[in-house]
């Protein structure tokens, strides 16, 4: 887990409340929704070489362009020095975060790979 002091960091990048933070997960990277202009929205920080900062630049680009061109995809959030990434370095790793505004819909149900069964 980060500590406190990144994710304050990452809430003064992004510009939203850090109290308004809410664990969602912790797989390859560490998920967050977070609260902004009364919109829900999601934090990404992943621990990565600092060689993955080009490519994390480059995927999160390619979503702002599709949803630009009216695809539907959650659209990246700015830092207030107006850019799509935020890198951190914390006891001697890097931590790039992202973050997005929230989809709608609902979280998949790991349990439930094939929905509800059909009623006749």
């Amino acid at each position: 887990m980060v500590s406190k002091e990144l994710l304050g960091r990452a809430a003064e990048s992004f510009g939203f409340e850090v109290d308004t933070l809410v664990f969602l997960s912790n797989s390859c990277n560490e998920v967050y929704r977070f609260s902004k202009n009364n919109q829900l929205c999601i934090l990404r920080l992943s621990e990565k070489p600092p060689a993955y900062v080009e490519k994390i630049k480059a995927e999160v680009d390619w979503v702002y362009y599709l949803a630009q061109s009216g695809v539907h995809a959650s659209l990246p959030i700015q830092t207030s020095d107006q850019q799509f990434v935020a890198v951190y370095r914390e006891q001697n790793q890097c931590y790039i975060a992202t973050a997005f505004h929230m989809a709608s819909g609902r979280f998949f149900d790991k349990n439930n790979l094939w929905g509800p069964p059909d009623i006749q």
